[in-house]
Order: C-alpha cells, then structure tokens, then sequence
C-alpha cells in the first residue's frame, strides 16, 4: 500500500505557499473581471457619466494667491531669546496661518471689501461673513521657506483678488497692533516689576550689614582659606591640647620605664640623654658638674673640628702630606679630637659616679616634676578649647544667616540687572519691529477655474468605476463557492492532479459499449483516461488496489472507474472492477450486470472466498476486464465491507488480476469508502467544479486526511458542460456524470429500473427480467 506520508495535507504552510497565493488571487480577480466584464463596462459607464454630469453642472470657482515673507532681525536683539531659521519654520509659521485664517484677520478684511465683492456671501446674515470667507481661504507656509500663500476661492476672478488684498492689508495691520501693543504693555510690567525688586534688594542689604555686625564677621570663608577668628582660635587650642596630650604620655612612658629599670637594678645610664632632651642640656650639664661656658667650648670646638677636617681634606687632593699648610692643620684637627675625647671620659666618669650613688633617683625626680608640669598645662589647654568651641558653635548659627542673606542679595541683584535687560530690549522693539512681515507677491487674475478641474475629475471617474466594479466582482465572486481554477484547487486541497476529462457521447447506455474506451478507443475523450493511467503509474508504480469516489453523488465517478479500468485492461493488465456501492450500485447498472450474484453475497457466504469469488465474477465483454456486481443491496453494507472476507477478497484477487479497481459511494454520504481506504493503495477523487462546492471537496480531502487514507490524485470531470461557462478555467475539457441514482429496490435488493442520463440519446430502461450476461470465472494470471 502506498504510505500515507505521500499524502499532502490541507493546511499547507501558508508562509511557503504566500507567493503562490498572490498570484492565484490576481488569476482569479483577473479571471473573474473577465467573467463579469459586462458588469464592468457598466460600472464604468455609469462612473463617467455621473463624472461628466458633474462637470456640466458644478459651480466655476476662480483661485487668487499672495505670498507674504515673514523674517525676525537678529542684529539688535538684546535678550537671549534667539529663534533660529528652522525653530521659526517648525514652530512660529504655523502660528501665522493661523493667525490669516482668525477671525481679527477676516474681520477687518471684510469690512474693507466693496459691497460688489462680497458675492460668495449672498443668501448669508451679516454674522455669517465671517465664516463663509474662512471657508474659501487658506494659507499654507511653504515648505523649507519662511513664506506664507495666502490663497482665496470665489466666484468672480476679479472678487478673489480683492479678497486676498484685503485678507493681506488685514494682517499686515493686526501684526503691527499687536506688535506695539504688546511691546508697551510688557515693558509697563516688567518696569512695575524692577521696582518691586530694588525695594526687595535695599531691605535685604541692611539686614546683611546688621548680622554682621552682629557676629564680627570680616566676609572670610572656609573657601579662601580663612576662617572666622572665633574659629581659628577654637583651632589653635584643639591643636595644642593635642600636643600637650602627646608630649605628656611620653613622658609618662619615659617615667615608667626609668622605675622599672631602677627596681631591676639595671643601667639607667641610657636613659640620660633621652632625659636630656626632655629637661634641657644646660639643666643636665650643670647637674653632672659641667658649666655652662664649659658646654658651649665644646659646641663650638666641634663645629671647629668639623671645619678643619673639611679643609684638610680639600687641601690633601692638591698638596702633598709634608706641605706645611696640611702638617698644621692634621695637627690642628689632632689636638681638637684629643680634647674632645678626654671631656667625654669625664662626662662618663662622671655619669659612672652618679649611677652608683644619686643618678636614678636624680632621674625619677627630674621626670616626675616635667609629667605633674604637662598635666598642668594640659588642664588649662582644655578649658580654654572648650570655651573657644562653645563660642565656634554658636557663631555657626548666625554665620548661616550671613550666608543666606548674602545669597538673596545675589538673587535680588542678579533679578535686576535681568529686568534692566529686557526693558532696554523692549525699548528698542518699539522703534523696530521683532517680526517683520512683506508682500513678495501680488494676487492676479486667472481666468481658468481650479474647481472644477477635467483633468481631476477624469481621474475619479477612472479611479471611482474601477474601484466600485472591482468591489462588486470580488464581492459577487466571493459568494459564489465554487472553485476558479486548476491552480486554486490544487493550492487549496494540495491534492495533484491526474487528468481532465471531457463530457462524455457514448453510443450506448449500458454494457460495454457505454464505455468510450471501448467504444471510441482513438477519441480525444478516451485519450484523456489514458493520461489517467499514465499519471497513476508514474506517480504511484506500486498502487494497484484503487478505490474512485466523490464528493457527492452525479460526479461521474462510476464513469471515471469504469473506462479507466478499459484503459488498465488495453495496456495487457488483468484488471477486476468490484462494484463496492451496495447503496446505489451504478457500476452494476451500467455494465448490466444486475442480479442476485454480487459482492454482497460474497461477503455473506460462509464458504471458501476463492470458490465463491469466482461463481460470482463475470466477465465485462472487454478482453482482460472482470466485474464483480454489488449484488442484492444488503441492511448493513459497511458492517459487510469491515469484514475479515473483504480484506480476504482483496487479497485473493490480487494473486490473480495486475490492478483492482472498487467503485464506493460518496465519501461525505456514507463510511463505505473510509472502510475501503484503509485496505487498497489509495483513493481517486472525482471533482465536477462546475457542481461541487469548495467546502464539500475541502471536507472531503479533510476527511482523508483525518483517517490517514492516502490521496493518490483528483480527476476534473465535465469541463465544458453546460454548466462549465469558461470562468474557472476548465472550458477545454469536460466530463460529466451520465448515469444517475434512482431506482426502488426488487427481490435482490437492485433497483427496479435504472434511468440512464445521456445526451446522445433518449431515456432508457432496463428491466429487472433483462438477461445476466454469463458467469466467468477469471483465469489465473500466468
């Protein structure tokens, strides 16, 4: 069986089929224009002559335009509001068109006019001038320019030029008006304005000078690095009550560490010099027996060794070690280093009695006296720093009032120089306009009417019939439900197709001469089932059970069954046709084989599928083509069609025929076909577009796809029938359904009479009593 993969579904991806559908939907706009042509030629006639009845009848209106140039000088402008070229295009141009159209602006234009030149306001009140001019008028800057059209409609040539001089000369006078008036008003206000601010400004001067005065204020601030002295004194006793407090713990911790060298017993010689530093050289040279003249030879006989080892030095690098002038001075430096050495063995000497009798005492004593000193001065720099801090803290306060009024004074003046500015400014605006405003061009007559135009009006007649007949052919198209073409079918159901055949002659209603593939084997008709054959083996090699149906019933799909089952059985293919419409079996009729042999009865039997097929097959009278009939019509054909035996039918007869062709009923009518689908290759479907509506194919096609049946191809049948009128694109081919459904029922559950529709020939009957052709039991395939 052929998988059901090959199916293509009815959603589509509309993303990958979007090209496609804009040109199927310019075919079918095209193709219906076409259909409806006449529906358009009135439309359009009706358009042109509603346009040109128009034209004759309309009012002539006659157009006057001026152009005013609108500039603002810059030169001598003293404020800082300045309006660039493109900020007045964008922003102030639109408010001068507004200001033309104001009714001020109409107003005085009216009263200007002559009573002879106000004849588009006849039939108006008084109080409707005005509007009716606005009406008529309009002004428009021009794009990228500083240029207004003021551009007016009327009657009269010659009125329309009148109205724009005046509609002109009115604005011109209103700009001036306004521009004074504003002028003078403004610097009134702005003049009312400084004075309030001087006495503002005065007040808060002399407020400034009282808290200063208040507070001694000198104008220094933390910015230029000078403070208040109030503050730099509350900064100086902080910083030395923190040197006190350093230089006290240090001498604390000097204490401390002399006693514990004491209470070790150790050397408190190494404390001596750093008690030195504390207590003074002179106190402690005088206390270890040292005058102070005796202290300061040594200083300054150090400082002379010094001198003389730096000149010796520099005398050694030009003269020699016997020169006089080095002996002298190596002498010189020799004896200052002796005398120095021999004072510190005394002062060691010294220092050595004192530690062993009064040095560490002399210590303690000396230490303590500086600490219980520190703590004193410590004490007072504190109380001085926090009455220096209090007084800080309270100056702070007013200082901030002295900083507040300092910045309203700034205000207050700054306000002022800015209010002097503008005054100034609106003083020179009075003697020179800030905006200036001149004709650049004058109204002039035109003979030649701007309403109404021919050249506009052919276009909406055009634009206008066009648009109205395309709306009522796409509206009239969209309600008619049938398909327009190969390409929207295909594109709408994505199901190939297989072949297009013509509507049918043949020379005789039933048997095999009904059949025109045997009848008329070389007619055009017959070649378009050998395109059906052709198109099933190269699209499809592998189907060989095939089930045909429709949409509903008069499709032509027993037709289509039958002589593509010819075409099968001409090619040398051992073909049976199972006529699986037990309901309305048109297969059985049109081949005359009524009778109470049939598929149903097969079905029915208990017996040996392959014994009971064959007493029931006959042969067609077509060499290679067997028929096995419906039947006697059963109660519960699906019920017998879902049955084990069909699919064992099937089954055997594939062991002996090459191709399997079933007729079944209309798939939207019945489940006989969906139970048929699921046992063979594939479904044929037979679409008559000039019959069948878009939604049954569509359901029909959705149905298969729901039950995972595969679609091997559709047929289009009876293009260029009555019905086809060449719209939808099928008019070189046709095919139609000859063999209707209408029949009661008789012993075998057939019909009684079977009427056959055929264009070539009257209605024929066939009876129940009529002859069944010979059994025929099929011969196995070699």
């Amino acid at each position: 069986m052929v998988p059901p993969s090959d199916f293509t579904p009815v959603g589509a991806d509309a993303e990958g089929h979007s090209g496609a559908e804009l040109a199927h939907s310019v075919l079918r706009l095209v193709l219906a224009v076409r259909y409806r042509k006449n529906l358009v030629f009135a439309v359009m006639a009706m358009s042109a002559l509603l346009g040109g009845l128009y034209y004759a009848t309309a009012k002539r209106y006659y157009a006057a335009k001026a152009q005013v140039l609108v500039t603002q000088p810059r030169a001598d402008r003293l404020d800082t509001s300045l309006t660039n070229d493109e900020s007045v295009r964008q922003n102030i141009m639109p408010t001068y068109e507004n200001i033309i159209r104001s009714a001020k602006v109409v107003e005085g234009a009216v009263c200007n006019l002559a009573p002879a030149d106000r004849i588009d306001m006849a039939g108006a009140s008084q109080e409707h001038w005005v509007s009716r001019l606005q009406a008529n008028l309009s002004a428009k800057a021009i794009r990228s320019t500083n240029v207004l059209e003021i551009r007016y409609r009327s009657l009269d040539p010659q009125v329309a030029v009148n109205v724009v001089q005046a509609v002109v000369q009115s604005y011109l006078d209103f700009m001036d008006r306004m521009q004074r008036g504003t002028a003078g008003e403004i610097s009134r206000m702005l003049t009312k304005e400084r004075q309030t601010q001087a006495e503002q400004l005065q007040q808060k001067q002399k407020e400034l000078l009282e808290v200063r005065r208040q507070v001694a204020d000198m104008g220094f601030r933390s910015e230029g690095k000078t403070l208040h002295p109030t503050v730099q004194r509350a900064v100086y006793f902080n910083d030395a009550l923190i040197a006190a407090q350093k230089k006290r713990v240090q001498e604390e911790t000097l204490l401390a560490g002399i006693q514990a060298a004491i209470e070790r017993k150790e050397d408190v010689g190494q404390y001596l010099m750093a008690v030195g530093d504390e207590v003074g050289r002179d106190l402690l040279l005088g206390s270890l027996g040292l005058g102070g003249r005796d202290g300061y030879a040594q200083a300054n006989l150090e400082q002379a060794l010094l001198a003389d080892r730096a000149a010796l030095q520099a005398v050694q690098q030009n003269l020699g070690p016997n020169h006089p002038e080095v002996q002298t001075l190596a002498e010189k430096v020799r004896q200052a280093e002796h005398y120095l050495g021999s004072a510190n063995e005394r002062l060691a000497k010294r220092v050595a009695e004192l530690g062993k009798s009064d040095l560490g005492p002399w210590l303690v004593r000396t230490m303590q006296q500086k600490v219980d000193q520190s703590r004193r001065e410590e004490q007072v720099l504190a109380a001085r720093f926090e009455e220096a801090r209090a007084e800080a803290i309270n100056l702070s306060g007013q200082l901030a009032q002295v900083e507040m009024l300092e910045r309203d004074v700034k205000r207050l003046s700054d306000m002022n120089d800015v209010l002097l500015n503008q005054i100034a400014a609106i003083d020179l605006k009075q003697n020179g306009q800030e905006v200036r405003v001149a004709v650049i061009e004058e109204p002039q007559i035109s003979k030649t009417p701007v309403s109404p135009r021919l050249s506009i009006v052919l276009v909406l007649v055009v634009l206008g019939g066009m648009g109205a007949s395309l709306g009522l052919v796409t509206l009239l198209d969209a309600l008619d439900d049938r398909f327009r073409s190969v390409e929207e079918m295909q594109g709408r159901l994505g199901v190939p197709l297989l072949s297009m055949v013509q509507q049918l002659t043949p020379p005789e209603s039933t048997g095999p001469r009904a059949l025109v593939t045997h009848a008329m084997p070389t007619s055009v008709a017959s070649e378009s089932f050998r395109t059906l054959r052709t198109a099933l083996s190269l699209t499809h090699p592998d189907a060989r059970q095939i089930v045909v149906t429709s949409a509903e019933a008069g499709d032509g799909k027993t037709t289509t069954l039958a002589n593509l089952a010819v075409c099968y059985a001409q090619a040398n293919k051992r073909t049976l046709l199972i006529d699986a419409d037990m309901r309305r079996p048109g297969l059985t009729g049109l081949m005359a084989m009524r009778g109470p042999l049939g598929l149903s009865e097969v079905l029915r039997s208990e017996e040996d599928i392959a014994r009971v097929a064959k007493l029931h097959i006959r042969h067609s009278g077509v060499e290679g083509l067997d028929v096995l009939p419906s039947g006697p019509r059963p109660t519960d054909p699906a019920e017998l069609l879902g049955s084990p035996r069909f699919s064992q039918l099937l089954a055997w007869a594939e062991t002996l025929y090459d191709m399997i062709l079933v007729d079944s009923p209309p798939i939207l009518a019945t489940t006989d076909t969906a139970v048929i689908g699921r046992l063979v290759d594939g479904v044929i479907m037979v679409v008559q577009p000039a019959k069948n509506r878009r939604r049954l194919v569509t359901r029909v096609v959705e149905r298969l796809s729901f039950m995972k049946i595969p679609a091997l191809g559709m047929v289009i049948n009876r293009t260029g029938s009555e019905d086809d009128q060449g719209y939808y694109g099928y008019h070189h081919y046709g095919y139609g359904e000859e063999y209707g459904y209408g029949y009661g029922n008789n012993a075998y559950g057939h019909e009684e009479t079977t009427r056959v529709k055929n264009p070539a020939s009257s209605d024929a009957q066939v009876s129940e009593d009529d002859e069944e052709p010979p059994l025929l039991v099929p011969r196995r395939a070699a």
